[in-house]
């Protein structure tokens, strides 16, 4: 009889650890499974972050060899932090081609190679403007050639019934950290992938270059 027990005792114990073995190999991998996982997802967002400059150049040079001449006035100049009467080309989306009804405008400062007369890009400035009820909204991107943020803020305040700004009204706030990287991802969506743009250009007109003060 003792001898019995012992034997089931014995079979009891080889089924325990056969079980915790399969156990154990399921955790192990499940565990594999999430960290290739994790590996994949972080490759495919090096590789988005690590394409990403190189569209951006090509826009750069796209809005350098198609865009209008542009010069920013001392009001756009002083808003920006930027030496007065900069030259640039530009490109730009009106309302209407807009999904989120905003006015839309792409400036590549640029200088010209006194050797060469090429074209230097120095940085893109990304400008998104809603205007309503006589109050007007402007969220401004300064933007190094390789994608990285210079500055970023908006400008806000309240328009006369001729469309100038109010001396006295306007308000400005940077955009940090979170958020200047959403504005960033935002603008850069429309104009690199043409997320929100609804139609081509048609009309054109200057950005506007009298905000509230």
């Amino acid at each position: 009889m003792r001898s019995r027990r012992t034997l089931i005792g014995c079979d009891m114990v080889l089924h325990a650890r056969k079980f915790v073995r399969l156990v154990c190999t399921s955790i192990l991998a499940i565990a594999f499974a999430l960290v290739n996982a994790s590996a994949a997802s972080k490759i495919r967002d090096s590789s988005s972050t690590s394409s990403h400059p190189l569209i951006l150049r090509s826009f750069i040079n796209k809005v350098l060899n198609e865009g209008e001449d542009n010069r920013l006035g001392p009001n756009l100049s002083r808003v920006l932090g930027l030496d007065a009467n900069h030259n640039s080309k530009v490109f730009e989306r009106i309302e209407d081609q807009c999904a989120d009804g905003r006015y839309r405008t792409a400036n590549v400062l640029f200088e010209i190679d006194s050797s060469t007369g090429v074209l230097k890009p120095l940085e893109l400035i990304l400008l998104s403007q809603r205007t309503q009820s006589g109050a007007i909204e402007s969220d401004w991107l300064r933007i190094n050639p390789d994608g990285s943020i210079k500055k970023a803020l908006r400008n806000s305040g309240r328009l006369t019934p001729e469309g100038r700004g109010v001396a006295g009204s306007a308000i400005q706030m940077p955009f940090e950290g979170d958020d200047a990287k959403r504005l960033l991802k935002r603008e850069l969506d429309f104009w690199l992938k043409g997320v929100g743009l609804k139609k081509k250009a048609k009309d054109a007109r200057p950005p506007v270059d009298n905000p509230p003060k």
